[in-house]
């Protein structure tokens, strides 16, 4: 496989980190209401690669390459874990709560992904005349840590989503509180 072959792989993988950031930008920017399943599992592409990251793992990977890889993609949830929650908009509503910090995160991982994929090409060179990688297994792993990071978000946001609606159905919750609060928030 050519550099330019490699390039173009890894293009296609960054127009997919872009789309994935801007689908999650995109997640903050409404109110939810109901049982929170469309957080959860609303995006469905997110589960179209897994049967084929499955079949890669089982058959090429060894353990220690499945073990970086869950781990890899739950330290890249971390920083959005921490700075993503929910709060209640009204009864039963709930919108995901502003934070500059998740919006400086959102916009940095793309680009951290692309400097830190830059930086191993190019100081660990991973083509040469006596190696040859398993490059569909390389993108199995590297879809599957987007994969999990995620989920494991999503699963999150999920948490924090039903915490704060179970907060606004609380017997001794004031809508009118609620309200208020939400209208200073906005202004």
């Amino acid at each position: 496989m050519t550099q330019q072959q490699w390039d173009l792989i890894g293009y296609g993988v960054w127009a997919m980190v872009i789309w994935m950031t801007y689908k999650q930008y995109r997640v903050t920017r409404k109110e939810y209401s109901g049982s929170g399943m469309k957080l959860l599992l609303g995006d469905w592409m997110l589960f179209a690669p897994v049967p084929w990251i499955v079949e890669c793992m089982v058959r090429r990977a060894e353990p220690v390459q499945v073990a970086w890889t869950i781990g890899l993609g739950l330290a890249a949830a971390i920083p959005y874990i921490l700075t993503s929650r929910f709060e209640q908009v009204r009864k039963g509503v709930a919108k995901f709560k502003f934070n500059g910090l998740f919006l400086v995160i959102l916009a940095a991982f793309p680009y951290l992904r692309y400097e830190a994929r830059t930086w191993i090409f190019h100081s660990h060179p991973i083509l040469t005349p006596e190696y040859r990688p398993d490059i569909e297994l390389m993108l199995a792993e590297y879809i599957a840590v987007m994969v999990i990071f995620t989920f494991a978000w999503r699963f999150w946001m999920f948490l924090s989503y039903r915490k704060a609606v179970a907060a606004s159905s609380a017997p001794d919750s004031n809508d009118a509180d609620i309200e208020v609060a939400y209208r200073q928030s906005v202004c």
